[in-house]
């Protein structure tokens, strides 16, 4: 008798946002607001791994937008850095084609992207406010720190007689 096993996912980001820890093949990423100033090509396997050692997991999103073929620049609008979701909630807020960004292809994956149909979707990593709710295992009201007073401002300072 021989058993199938499936395997789980051992990675937290894989499962947050629907990236594949097994994928080898090439992807582009861009990172807003990290400073870096081209895309990077990566996996999804080595993306899950970078987000899985980040320590603000809970507060990163990963989108994904749909590279049109022949395009070698990108426009990255506020509504491609939001979750369905997040964009049907705040959609009053939102400011129709407002740019964030605007992002060149580099070469080699431009030219695998119009002769092949390599590279279909940029994955966008971005930080939010707060952390989204699959984001954090602990962002319940009877999980959070509840701060004080007597918790901003230590006790010592308030004990010491003061001088008139």
């Amino acid at each position: 008798m021989t058993w199938k096993s499936h395997s789980t996912s051992s990675s937290k980001a894989s499962s947050l946002f629907g990236l594949d820890e097994d994928d080898k093949s090439n992807i582009l990423v861009y990172r807003y607001r990290s400073g870096g100033k081209a895309l990077e090509v990566s996996t999804q396997h080595d993306l899950c791994k970078s987000l899985d050692s980040d320590p603000n997991l809970p507060f990163i999103r990963v989108t994904k937008k749909k590279i049109p073929r022949g395009n070698s620049r990108l426009d990255i609008r506020m509504e491609d850095l939001l979750s369905p979701d997040d964009v049907e909630k705040h959609k009053d807020k939102i400011i129709p084609d407002w740019s964030v960004a605007n992002v060149g292809l580099p070469s080699g994956p431009y030219w695998k992207r119009l002769l092949f149909d390599s590279y279909p979707e940029l994955y966008i990593v971005s930080k939010s406010a707060t952390a989204t709710p699959e984001g954090s295992q602990n962002n319940s009201p009877e999980n959070s720190q509840h701060v004080t007073p007597s918790t901003t401002f230590p006790l010592e300072h308030h004990s010491q007689p003061r001088s008139a």
